[in-house]
């Protein structure tokens, strides 16, 4: 039997924060760079120049920015080595949506 209407308002309700959460992550990875970044990323780590050599996008502050966001948003994390910054996604949760998106539509 179906659940009834009021239990579903009250899961809805619930759910009302993990949704935005979701909505949020997709909004994020909705942009083509950063998306892009991400495919890279969950191959390893890299640094800018890494990154924007592989991905193709000859403006350099742009993909700086698209990877301060990703930071910011605790997808990627950075460290340092020596005179570089390495960048690696570190977000299991989104490494697993790119890895099932590359693997359904990417490679179909």
């Amino acid at each position: 039997m179906n659940a009834s209407l009021e239990q579903i308002k009250q899961r809805f309700k619930n759910n009302e924060t993990v949704c935005q959460k979701v909505v949020d992550l997709f909004a994020l990875i909705s942009n083509r760079t950063r998306f892009r970044i991400l495919c890279l990323l969950s191959e390893g780590e890299f640094c800018v120049g890494d990154i924007v050599d592989t991905i193709q996008i000859s403006n350099f502050s742009n993909i700086s920015q698209q990877l301060r966001l990703l930071t910011m948003a605790g997808i990627v994390d950075r460290r340092r080595d020596g005179k570089r910054i390495l960048y690696s996604l570190v977000d299991e949760r989104v490494k697993e949506i790119v890895s099932y998106l590359h693997d359904n539509f990417l490679n179909a």
